[in-house]
């Protein structure tokens, strides 16, 4: 009769229970994401996967290409969401596109379709809130000026800084992110809350419309 390699190991919450989290296996947390949990049905999701470095860079409509619920998906949603609120320091400024280039980069790292996100800041640069509104394919995503600007005005922001990364590890703007980009500011200049800048993020590198275009000169 075959054994079934994950017989002797006990579930997620009885190994917190016994020794920590600590203890976990890799499977063990994926398989408390799933709808019913299977050791070996984790086990195949992270072969498949990688590791948790590629996992926290794909997208609900990735993960349910691969065979993921929805429900499932939108747990893993979580955890990636932990993941970037754990990352962000308190009362952290962006003063600057240096700056902010810094601070995005670590969040594009390892994403593998673009993404487009806000961040919110007061009057003293420091961020206030970081919110990602839009995921679209390897290439592509779709953002509204309206949309943009509703969250930054949900928080109280005194600017909004946009930003989108390039999956393929070049930050060099298109045409219709340099259309975007003047949408923002119009809408921003409109509401009273300034375009901070629009950085384009790309591997290890990004690309600053607000130096780019001199907006401080």
């Amino acid at each position: 009769m075959k054994r079934n390699l994950f017989s002797d190991i006990l579930s997620a919450a009885e190994t917190v229970a016994v020794y920590g989290p600590e203890a976990l296996l890799d499977e063990q947390i994926i398989e408390a994401m799933l709808d019913t949990p299977s050791l070996p049905r984790a086990a195949e999701f992270m072969a498949i996967v990688g590791g948790f470095r590629a996992l926290l860079g794909m997208g609900p409509a990735e993960l349910i290409e691969i065979g993921l619920t929805e429900s499932e998906a939108a747990r893993i949603a979580v955890l990636q969401e932990v993941q970037r609120r754990s990352t962000r320091k308190p009362g952290e400024k962006i003063c600057s596109p240096r700056a902010a280039g810094a601070y995005l980069i670590p969040k594009a790292h390892g994403l593998t379709e673009e993404v487009f996100g806000l961040v919110c800041l007061n009057a003293k640069g420091e961020v206030l809130a970081d919110r990602i509104l839009s995921k679209g394919t390897a290439t592509a995503c779709l953002i509204s000026p309206r949309e943009f600007y509703r969250e930054a005005l949900r928080y109280g922001a005194t600017s909004a800084l946009a930003w989108h990364n390039h999956p393929s590890g070049d930050p060099t703007p298109s045409r219709e992110d340099m259309a975007l980009t003047k949408r923002l500011r119009s809408a921003g200049e409109s509401l009273g809350v300034p375009l901070a800048d629009h950085i384009v993020v790309g591997e290890n590198r990004w690309h600053s419309f607000r130096a780019a275009e001199g907006w401080d000169c």
